[in-house]
């Protein structure tokens, strides 16, 4: 019964054609979820931030070990009459000593760690007209100096070398 036209459905409030006359069907898109990419981003900033910590801390950590393992060359230098008694410190914050020595007295060291600092002191002898001069030399450069004059005077240099 079909004379070139197509078939007749009845009337019953659907489309004629099964998907609305639509093939393939169009389905409504997707709504797509938002708090993954918000958690995801939280968490990114969150290691971006770490790493970011990490690699201050790491490099300031470099600059502090480079300071402490940097070494200064240091001159300890005592010039007068007569002898004395003279103190200094060395590498390791040590405390030397050397009594009645003879001047001129020189002792050359090496200072190293996170706060360079020398020390030098002379204590005059018996002598009444004894004068005695400290001096902490660092590349060739006199950075601290001082003059004692009389019997038993001193005179003491100190500071940063670095």
């Amino acid at each position: 019964m079909n004379n070139g036209q197509p078939p007749q459905y009845p009337q019953s409030g659907h489309p004629q054609q099964p998907y609305g006359g639509q093939y393939p069907p169009q389905l409504p898109p997707k709504k797509r979820k938002k708090w993954p990419w918000i958690v995801g981003g939280i968490i990114l900033l969150f290691v971006a931030m770490v790493g970011g910590c990490m690699a201050l801390i790491g490099g300031a950590a470099n600059e502090i070990d480079k300071e402490v393992n940097r070494e200064v060359a240091v001159t300890y230098r005592v010039t007068g009459t007569g002898s004395g008694s003279i103190t200094w410190t060395d590498k390791d914050f040590n405390m030397a000593q050397e009594t009645d020595a003879s001047l001129p007295w020189e002792k050359r060291v090496t200072i190293s760690g996170f706060g360079k600092t020398a020390s030098l002191s002379v204590t005059n002898g018996t002598d009444d007209g004894a004068e005695s001069t400290c001096e902490i030399v660092v590349d060739g450069e006199v950075k601290y100096t001082q003059t004692a004059k009389g019997a038993f005077a001193s005179a003491h240099c100190s500071g940063s070398v670095g």
